[in-house]
């Protein structure tokens, strides 16, 4: 098996576009979309070319996936990590789709296993095997990796929710992060992974300039609309997202010592 994955569409449909012009080219047995799929400018037109790829699709969970169901339903609660959109921006998103996009993204699976060439079975996360919304980066400690897959017994994991694309060990056990298809930090141009026999991290071209624009006109009202259209033009760094991405994390842990802590 061949399978090409996806992460943290974010709704740039341009950039998704880009990404799935490549992927026919290279051909694929699969497509793996890795949760974060359409919240962002253009949800209505992401999701339904995602469901247009068919069976070629496989669907994971994203935290905003799940977030934008639950607005759908008026049954959002923010995080409370500065690193996740605010609830305006969901509200917004929720507005745009159908019950029939809000089913779709509520059913989404945590995590899926599938048997790549060369690299075995490989499970599929968006954050990670306790959260789908867990900040897990490319320096993070070895005892957070071991913490966050303590129930994934594959050799081999793919993670998105960074934005940032990495292949590292962790504990002897592989980690790959595809980066993000309309969202990246640190790049230019729409990262995603081809995985068998080899993982090889790509990035899909694209006239980022009349995408933003695009982007603007489809949703000149989204709340952090600018922030995502500079971004789409010129990405923010690596060395500016870790941090922000390294506090939300240690938020969490500290928040998983009180959970347990409370439960005795």
């Amino acid at each position: 098996m061949r399978v090409a994955v996806l992460a943290d569409i974010h709704g740039n449909l341009p950039a998704l576009e880009a990404v799935l012009r490549d992927v026919e080219e290279v051909g694929v047995d699969a497509v793996v979309l890795a949760g974060d799929l359409a919240d962002g400018p253009m949800p209505v037109q992401t999701l339904d070319v995602l469901e247009r790829l068919g069976e070629r699709a496989i669907w994971v969970r994203g935290n905003t996936d799940r977030c934008l169901a639950d607005a759908f339903d008026g049954a959002f609660v923010a995080s409370g990590l500065a690193a996740n959109a605010p609830p305006e921006y969901f509200a917004w998103c929720a507005g745009r789709i159908q019950q029939a996009h809000r089913d779709r993204l509520a059913s989404l699976p945590l995590t899926v296993t599938l048997d790549i060439d060369r690299l075995g079975p490989v499970a599929f996360f968006h954050g990670t095997a306790r959260d789908d919304n867990e900040f897990i980066l490319v320096d993070s400690p070895i005892s957070q990796y071991r913490a966050a897959f303590a129930a994934a017994p594959e050799p081999t994991v793919v993670i998105g929710h960074t934005h940032m694309p990495f292949d590292r060990l962790a504990d002897r056990r592989r980690v790959i992060n595809p980066g993000s298809v309309g969202l990246p930090y640190g790049h230019g141009g729409a990262a995603w992974a081809l995985l068998g026999p080899e993982v090889t991290l790509r990035r899909s071209s694209y006239d980022a300039r009349s995408a933003a624009d695009i982007l603007r006109a489809a949703a000149n009202d989204l709340p952090g609309i600018e922030y995502f259209t500079d971004n789409v033009t010129s990405s923010a760094s690596d060395a500016e997202a870790l941090p922000v991405f390294a506090e939300a994390a240690e938020q969490q842990a500290r928040q998983r010592i009180a959970a347990q802590e409370r439960s005795g």
